[in-house]
C-alpha cells in the first residue's frame, strides 16, 4: 500500500458516510419518527458529522504528504 492508495480509501471512505449522513438527514426531514427513532438517528447524524470533519483534515494531510513526495 502507498500514500495514493490511502488518499483513495480516504476518499472512498468520507464520500460513503456523505451519502450515509444525507440519508440520515433526510429521513428526519420525512419520516413518521418517534423520539427514541429521532434521537437516535439525530446523535448518529451529528457523530458522522463530526468524523466527516476529522477524515477531510486526515485527507489534507495525505494529500500534503503526496505533494511532497512529488
Amino acid at each position: 500500500m502507498n500514500i495514493q492508495t490511502v488518499a483513495s480509501n480516504l476518499r472512498t471512505t468520507i464520500a460513503g458516510k456523505e451519502r450515509h449522513l444525507k440519508t440520515l438527514n433526510r429521513t428526519l426531514a420525512t419520516a413518521d419518527l418517534d423520539d427514541t427513532e429521532r434521537t437516535v438517528i439525530k446523535t448518529t447524524s451529528m457523530f458522522l458529522e463530526v468524523n466527516l470533519d476529522e477524515l477531510r483534515r486526515i485527507l489534507q494531510d495525505v494529500e500534503q504528504c503526496i505533494e511532497e513526495t512529488v
